[in-house]
């Protein structure tokens, strides 16, 4: 019997296409392939991201997700590792309540 590769969450999904836009080149396939398949954390200041790139992360996030993200808020969250679990809080907080998942 082959082991089956863990399954990859929407949400790392999103947060990688996000990279992808917000800091292009920043990643190799081999990093991609690593965040996806074990769940690897990346911390936002070693991707050198500008207050654009910043802000692009944020508007890809918000369109595929539905949570809205704002740029100062990254600095906090500091890493993929951050973003994701507060992007698990909100839509649970949306799914309990029924509402919207932004802010």
């Amino acid at each position: 019997m082959s082991e089956q590769p863990p399954e990859v969450s929407s949400l790392r999904l999103a947060i990688l296409e996000a990279l992808k836009i917000a800091a292009p080149g920043a990643l190799n396939d081999e990093a991609r392939k690593t965040f996806l398949a074990t769940g690897s954390n990346i911390v936002f200041a070693e991707l050198d991201m500008d207050s654009l790139g910043e802000m692009e992360f944020c508007i890809a996030i918000e369109l595929s997700t539905g949570v809205t993200l704002l740029p100062s808020e990254l600095a906090e969250l500091a890493s993929t590792d951050g973003v994701e679990r507060r992007l698990r809080e909100k839509l649970d907080e949306a799914a309990r309540s029924g509402g919207e998942a932004s802010r």
